[in-house]
């Protein structure tokens, strides 16, 4: 079993909570993606408990690489973010099944039972308006939601800044925002209401 979080304390709680139960044997531990894959290629777990934010790192990216390298792997999401729009995309993105973070260190062990062989579960629909964002383009909202400028996004992801403003016009035409102040302000509440931000 692979555990990557980027939260010690939260990671030693999963480790814990895994170890707690003979049925599960952890034999590694990554805070990043990298670390993650390199991991999982040279040790091949049969199963994964990744969380979605990790430093620097899209947790949604690490998945389907996962799901790639090691097809049967059972792969347990984790996010404090919110289920109904995360829980589709980790989903499609190849994950098994999808705990939040708020039912606990104890949710996963339950999870991994239920994961089975490792195939990713049927996704179904999301009724939340963020739901009909792309991937990318929540990724663009939640880095709007954390105060970043275009040029800032564009960095962090990788892309030209014309992609993000592309994006952000795609945004604003799913939400019904009337203008790039509204896009904002709506990524800031969501953001503080995530927990994104104090």
């Amino acid at each position: 079993m692979l555990v990557v979080d980027d939260h010690p304390l939260f990671r030693a709680g999963i480790v814990a909570a895994l170890q707690s139960d003979p049925a599960f044997t952890v034999c590694a531990e990554a805070d990043n993606a990298l670390e993650a894959r390199a991991l999982a290629g040279r040790l091949r777990p049969d199963a994964a408990v990744v969380d979605l934010l990790l430093e620097d790192d899209d947790g949604l990216k690490l998945v389907r690489e996962l799901r790639q390298d090691l097809p049967g792997m059972r792969l347990v999401v984790l996010s404090m973010l919110d289920e109904t729009v995360y829980k589709p995309k980790a989903l499609q993105a190849g994950a098994s099944v999808f705990v939040s973070k708020l039912a606990g260190p104890a949710a996963i062990v339950t999870a991994l039972r239920q994961a089975g062989g490792g195939r990713p579960a049927r996704v179904g629909a999301a009724d939340h308006e963020l739901a009909a964002l792309t991937e990318r383009e929540l990724q663009v909202f939640m880095q709007l939601g954390l105060g970043r400028s275009t040029q800032e996004i564009a960095a962090a992801l990788g892309v030209s800044a014309k992609t993000v403003e592309s994006h952000r016009e795609n945004i604003k035409a799913k939400l019904d925002l009337p203008h790039a102040n509204a896009l904002v302000a709506r990524a800031v509440l969501w953001a503080h209401a995530q927990g994104l931000v104090r």
